[in-house]
């Protein structure tokens, strides 16, 4: 076992942990015979046994008109962690409140080209179980074109009766009158009387994502936001029940 390792992993510097081996071995000693014997120059001694002594792990004594220093018992290490793991413990609270604070900032990809679009839709099967629900909205000028960018997993999750995915979608009259009504989907349409809805954009919501995908420059954005994916869902939600 490296001792020198195990010191500094928990929290004595190089110089803290040679001193205190040193004096563990030596059992008492001045500063000059400290330093003949870790090679450690006398200044750094000086500013480093202050720390030691501080800990507990070091006391300084008088042997009659010397000063010298001698290494408290080992188990003072182990009242040192436990030490360390209180104010550990006390912290926790306020790191878990700094963590969850980061969590909720959404994290933003901007992605290209056909084969991340595939890997979005991939991406979406992959990460939703049998018996969970996706939900878009898609705006296709021509819903065949659309095919060429579903990767071989989405067929086989997420299309026809056995599909295990379900798949609810707000899309334009045009499409949702074409749709196969084999591919285990839900479909409402934007009435063409307020518009018709072929601006060739698809918005993707499942688990704590949405992405946006624009199929005429072939780009993305996803957002990975729980707080976000739940106010664009709930959005969703809303206007699937009024069409």
């Amino acid at each position: 076992m490296d001792i020198h390792h195990l010191l500094a992993r928990i929290g004595l510097t190089d110089s803290e942990g040679s001193l205190y081996l040193a004096l563990l071995r030596l059992h008492r000693s001045t500063i000059a015979e400290l330093s003949r014997d870790t090679g450690i120059y006398r200044p750094t001694i000086y500013r480093t046994l202050p720390h030691l002594i501080a800990r507990h792990l070091v006391s300084k004594i008088r042997v009659g008109r010397r000063t010298m220093y001698m290494a408290e018992n080992p188990d003072t290490l182990q009242a040192l962690v436990d030490g360390t793991r209180s104010e550990l413990d006390a912290a926790l609270p306020d790191l878990h409140r700094a963590y969850e604070g980061s969590q909720k900032r959404p994290l933003i990809r901007f992605i290209e080209g056909k084969d991340g679009i595939r890997h979005i839709y991939d991406d979406m099967v992959r990460a939703s179980k049998k018996g969970d629900s996706t939900y878009r909205y898609e705006s296709p000028r021509d819903y065949h074109l659309l095919k060429r960018y579903y990767p071989e997993s989405y067929w086989k999750r997420a299309a026809g009766p056995e599909g295990e995915i379900e798949k609810y979608v707000i899309t334009n009259e045009d499409t949702h009158s074409r749709r196969n009504k084999r591919l285990n989907r839900h479909s409402k349409a934007i009435p063409a009387s307020y518009d018709a809805f072929d601006y060739n954009i698809t918005q993707l919501i499942y688990k704590d994502k949405v992405a946006f995908i624009d199929f005429d420059t072939e780009t993305a954005t996803v957002i990975e936001n729980k707080r976000f994916a739940e106010f664009q869902l709930k959005i969703f939600k809303m206007l699937y029940e009024k069409l």
